[in-house]
């Protein structure tokens, strides 16, 4: 994200306001907004050292697709990203809120193996 001398925002990828799940290292979470550059998500975090800047990590992002010639379905995208940010967004005795920010290292892959994704326990924070 940059900044002009007005302090107009100026980023290089537009923004979709939409909360997708992520599966992220055992940890699900959904999506505030992503581009093709990159998502943002908060997700609870136990241990804030597990994600840090700079770590790069595998992640899958579940979407549904729609066409009017075709039944809606569930598709997955596979990829590998670096946490460029990560910053507490509220906390409390026994959780912390952490906001991070993900660019993508690659091209997402369609994964084209079947799955169920009726036991993915979806929370928004």
């Amino acid at each position: 994200m940059f900044y002009d001398s007005k302090g107009l925002e100026r980023r290089f990828d537009r923004r979709l306001e939409i909360s997708l799940p992520i599966l992220l290292s055992g940890l699900i979470v959904n999506s505030k907004n992503i581009s093709s550059a990159g998502v943002y998500f908060e997700a609870v975090i136990d241990n804030s050292k597990r994600y840090y800047a700079g770590k790069s990590v595998d992640f899958e992002i579940v979407a549904k697709t729609t066409t009017h010639l075709l039944p809606s379905r569930k598709i997955r995208l596979g990829g590998n990203g670096t946490i460029m940010r990560k910053t507490l967004i509220k906390s409390n005795q026994h959780n912390k809120v952490w906001g991070i920010a993900l660019r993508f290292n690659e091209k997402l892959e369609i994964i084209y193996e079947d799955t169920d994704f009726s036991d993915w326990q979806l929370e928004v924070f």
